[in-house]
């Protein structure tokens, strides 16, 4: 019985993806839906997580996105990625994928590599080389790219799992930015050496070119700038820049490094641990009558407000002598013989105990203390009080920092460069991110479903075949994501099970390096020909050299795609293991 619900559940599975991907477009989202209502209401599974922070993170990337598309920003990145591959265009296979490639990197959505499609069929046409090489790299290096941008939800959920496993957030985007991008450049380079190029032997070309369907290359086309459109992208490049800096600054091999060196520079202030003890103290009160509560924090609060007025008022005498601290410890005496004087219950036990014992703690280290703060005290104390209140602890996590800097940057270009807000809507860019949304919602939280389901198992199963062949991982990684079509969601999915199955934690973090080399594998969107960029790829290139094939697998996209995932995993797992 066991089995044949198992079984039922697997088709469900499947059956909703390939219900959804037949439909297109947000319709992947729309079945995953509705295959989370079969699995959980008819076949006894409970619902998954919802990836929230992956489409939160999606969706401020777009927000920012679309307000720079708006403000010609877009057409500006365009026109200077075109003059790139018109200067150069022997070398479009090359070109066409590192301009993909980093424009992908710097938004966090391949996307953007809608906008170059039509230059690369353009150039290419007018090089006599078949459009379906360099537009089929171009669009893979877009999706693998995604990998690598710091600004993409899989990235920021990927650093997020292995920090605490001692992989820093700069050394993981330099192995992956290294990776990625490396391998790109060696798929060009086998579909340029080993790929039939020449378009004018293309059968099908030379029957489109017989029935008039292909247009002649046009040569450059002249894209009239709005104002702000250089301003919206120095405005979205520095905003990337920021989130860079602010989530390698609150990465623990800066962060603690940062933290030791400006605590070298604060004193202990009295003023401050006195509040400290007090709020930590108050907390430990078990009163639940409100009146009762309120009047025992007063009866704790008082001595050590009274203390903290003294020390205050003692600081000018303390900085000119810093040994004259008789006052100082009178003040300490009288503090504790009234804490002292309070009676004891089960109810205050506890905070009193605290109180007279931080109190004793400090007044046996006065001496130092005050010493202390006399040299220390002043601007470099303050600043670096300032600058440790920020990362001790991080008051806005990466995820959070990416999402409010994203909204901010649109807030900015908007104001800026006199974007009309009720236009934004109708961007491409925008309704292209709020369908991958939609996709994310639906298609992972089915993935989530069915996985947790079988967590224990999958767990298992993993453990044993990854722990003796780790690249095994990577082939997991590559068919989920062929399904759950999304290169966060399908990292969401399997990573955690991978690492509990490995036993991989902050003290046993040997075998982590074999998440971070297989990671490139989540980008195998290309494989079902109903990704956005590839089918717009498809239809863009008028020279039917772009194409997909009757078994739905024998398309252009699928050979330069497994290359470039097989180079990335295997420099992964090659370069991985040297950090």
């Amino acid at each position: 019985m066991e089995m044949l619900v198992l079984i039922l559940q697997v088709a469900v599975l499947l059956g909703a993806i390939f219900i959804g991907i037949r439909l297109g477009g947000m319709a992947i989202g729309y079945a995953g839906g509705f295959g989370v209502v079969v699995l959980c209401l008819f076949l006894g599974m409970k619902p998954g997580a919802i990836p929230w922070d992956v489409i939160l993170i999606i969706m401020s990337v777009i927000a920012a996105i679309a307000a720079m598309q708006l403000a010609g920003g877009l057409d500006y990145m365009v026109q200077v990625a075109e003059k790139i591959l018109r200067k150069n265009p022997k070398y479009i296979n090359y070109l066409a994928p590192t301009v993909t490639y980093f424009l992908t990197f710097l938004a966090g959505t391949g996307h953007t590599a809608f906008s170059m499609i039509p230059v690369i069929v353009e150039v290419a046409k007018e090089q006599n080389i078949k459009p379906s090489a360099p537009l089929s790299i171009a669009v893979v290096s877009s999706q693998i790219a995604i990998t690598a941008s710091p600004v993409s939800a899989a990235v920021v959920y990927m650093t997020g799992v292995l920090e605490p496993l001692g992989w820093s957030y700069p050394t993981l985007l330099l192995v992956w930015l290294v990776t990625t991008f490396s391998a790109c450049m060696l798929t060009a380079f086998v579909v340029s050496k080993f790929f039939p190029l020449d378009l004018s032997k293309d059968p099908v070309y030379q029957e489109r070119l017989k029935a008039g369907l292909v247009k002649s290359a046009n040569g450059a086309a002249h894209i009239e700038l709005k104002k702000g459109a250089k301003l919206s992208v120095g405005i979205f490049l520095v905003g990337v820049l920021c989130v860079v800096i602010y989530a390698t600054s609150i990465s623990d091999v800066v962060r603690k490094p940062m933290l030791e060196s400006v605590s070298k520079n604060i004193p202990v202030y009295v003023d401050n641990e006195l509040d400290s003890i007090k709020n930590e103290a108050t907390s430990l009160l078990a009163i639940k009558d409100s009146e009762q509560l309120k009047l025992e924090k007063q009866n704790l609060s008082t001595p050590l407000e009274s203390l903290k007025k003294t020390y205050i008022d003692s600081i000018p005498a303390i900085k000119a002598n810093p040994n004259d601290i008789e006052n100082l410890q009178n003040a300490f005496a009288t503090a504790k013989n009234e804490i002292n004087s309070i009676a004891k219950n089960e109810q205050n036990e506890k905070a009193l105990e605290l109180i007279e014992s931080k109190l004793d703690s400090m007044v046996g280290e006065l001496d130092s203390i005050l010493l202390d703060f006399a040299q220390k005290d002043g601007m470099l104390a303050n600043l670096s009080a300032m600058v440790k209140s920020y990362i001790d602890p991080v008051r806005l996590p990466r995820d959070g920092a990416i999402m409010s800097f994203m909204l901010m940057i649109a807030t900015l270009i908007v104001i800026f460069c006199k974007v009309e807000t009720g236009k934004l809507l109708d961007a491409s860019t925008f309704k292209a991110g709020m369908t991958a949304c939609v996709c994310v919602l639906g298609v992972a939280w089915l993935g989530n479903t069915f996985v947790d389901g079988y967590k224990a198992e999958i767990g298992d199963l993993a453990g044993k075949l990854v722990g003796d062949y780790p690249a095994l991982l990577a082939v997991a990684l590559f068919f989920a994501s062929m399904l759950l079509y999304s290169q966060a969601a399908t990292a969401k999915a399997i990573m955690p099970v991978v690492i509990a199955a490995l036993g991989i934690t902050a003290t046993n973090a040997d075998s982590a390096y074999i998440l971070v080399a297989s990671f490139a594998a989540v980008s195998a969107l290309f494989v079902l020909p109903t990704y956005p960029t590839l089918l717009g790829a498809v239809q863009m290139d008028d020279t039917g050299s772009t194409r997909i094939g009757k078994f739905v697998f024998n398309h252009s996209f699928i050979l330069p795609g497994i290359i470039a995932i097989v180079f990335a995993v295997a420099l992964g797992f090659a370069i991985a293991p040297l950090f």
